[in-house]
């Protein structure tokens, strides 16, 4: 007997071209799986999902309601009974750096030295009699880098924290933000076109991004390790690691966002492809992709930041994976299929 599939989508919500669903649903209707469209935010929701054996859904960081209840939800479908993706394991530290700082601490992965506070004069105390500097700051949602900034005195670092804590910071990033990111890495006018075509959706995006409150009331430092001018997106899915490079903006030491992506396999190094199937194992993990940060001078790399939700067609373009024994496949790894594939299996 086939699974019954149940596929999250509300496109009044959100829709996003990176967005997993139309993957989802083609996979079923090119293998005859029987499937249906669900709203996870209908009233009876829980009820319906009762009728199925699985449900995928891909939930976004911009939207305010699935970062309220997009886990809880999927928890519940779990509880009677559904396989889904993603799981607790995956998504309980969902956009919020801090949570996956405390969840790779526990398993020793390698990432940079830490430190959160959530009393400010413990932090001015830090800042002024221990801290070594630059270091960076971060808040603990959002993506693209908007709210990364390395902290060069301790000038900086003062009032940074001061304003975190009393006036407190936008995770959303802002249209000038945005703009000036993705001119910096724009090579050539095809990328201009491309870019300027989605810029409908940043709106869209940014809108639903405002809504949030603003972060406040703690702060997020961890130590500035010095790159090679990239940083490296590592996908680990079941018994399958792939990853691209990206390249960082001119005269900056962040990357993400920047959408200038390399792929050179020689950077993602057998160390961080060890490191990744290891953190993945260790958590528990369904599909993880790990943002790493190369030292400049030992080539060692470390986990800053990861998330279940990343660039599908940017994976795709690698045009292969490795194995846990690190033989190459020229098989593209289509992280949606993939994880649908493992749920049925």
């Amino acid at each position: 007997m086939g699974h019954k599939i149940a596929i999250c989508k509300n496109d009044e919500i959100f829709k996003h071209s990176e967005m997993w669903t139309d993957t989802w649903i083609n996979y079923c209707k090119v293998n005859s799986f029987q499937y249906e469209i669900v709203d996870c935010y209908a009233y009876d929701i829980i009820e319906k999902l009762r009728d199925f054996d699985v449900l995928v859904w891909h939930p976004q960081n911009y939207v305010l309601a699935d970062m309220i209840e997009a886990r809880s939800i999927l928890n519940s479908a779990s509880q009677i009974g559904l396989k889904v993706f993603p799981n607790f394991n995956t998504a309980w530290h969902f956009d919020d750096k801090i949570a996956e700082m405390y969840a790779l601490q526990a398993i020793k992965a390698p990432i940079p030295k830490s430190w959160v506070f959530y009393l400010l004069p413990e932090c001015i105390e830090w800042l002024e009699n221990k801290a070594q500097y630059p270091f960076v700051a971060k808040l603990k949602c959002g993506s693209g880098s908007n709210n990364v900034k390395l902290m060069k005195s301790k000038n900086d670092a003062l009032n940074y924290t001061k304003h975190v804590f009393k006036k407190g910071y936008k995770a959303a990033p802002s249209l000038l933000y945005k703009a000036k990111s993705k001119a910096q890495s724009s090579h050539d006018w095809q990328t201009v076109k491309n870019r300027i075509k989605r810029i409908p959706e940043f709106m869209k995006t940014l809108s639903r991004a405002n809504m949030f409150p603003k972060e406040r009331g703690y702060t997020y430092f961890q130590e500035f390790i010095p790159n090679d001018g990239y940083d490296l997106k590592v996908v680990v899915i079941g018994d399958k690691v792939s990853g691209f490079a990206r390249n960082t903006r001119k005269g900056e030491f962040r990357a993400s966002g920047g959408g200038d992506i390399v792929y050179d396999m020689s950077l993602v190094t057998k160390q961080v492809r060890d490191t990744a199937f290891y953190a993945s194992d260790s958590l528990g993990f369904q599909c993880m992709g790990f943002d790493y940060v190369v030292n400049k001078e030992t080539k060692q790399g470390y986990i800053v930041e990861m998330s279940f939700g990343f660039s599908k067609d940017a994976l795709m373009q690698v045009g292969g994976y490795w194995d846990r024994v690190g033989e190459w496949h020229d098989e593209p790894l289509n992280a949606p299929e993939e994880v649908l594939k493992n749920l049925l299996t």
